[in-house]
């Protein structure tokens, strides 16, 4: 019974690192990535909670001020 037991625990301790996944964060809204470097195509944006950049698309528009987006509307 006690192998059985360790064979389990084993089982479960290697399960993630045989699927190769590994569980992503998203930051700013779901529209970035925390990721150790960011990919050609991204542009880091502060920082995630793991101490790893916010990768964002290059084409996501990150609105800095409310009031930007308040005067837009009156124009």
């Amino acid at each position: 019974m006690r192998r059985l037991f360790l064979f389990l625990a084993v089982l479960l301790v290697m399960a993630p690192v045989v699927s190769g996944r590994q569980h992503t964060l998203s930051c700013l809204g779901n529209k970035g990535t925390c990721r150790v470097s960011c990919k050609k195509n991204e542009h880091p944006y502060l920082y995630c909670r793991n101490y790893q950049p916010c990768c964002v698309q290059s084409y996501v528009k990150i609105n800095v001020s409310a009031k930007e987006e308040k005067n837009r509307g009156k124009h």
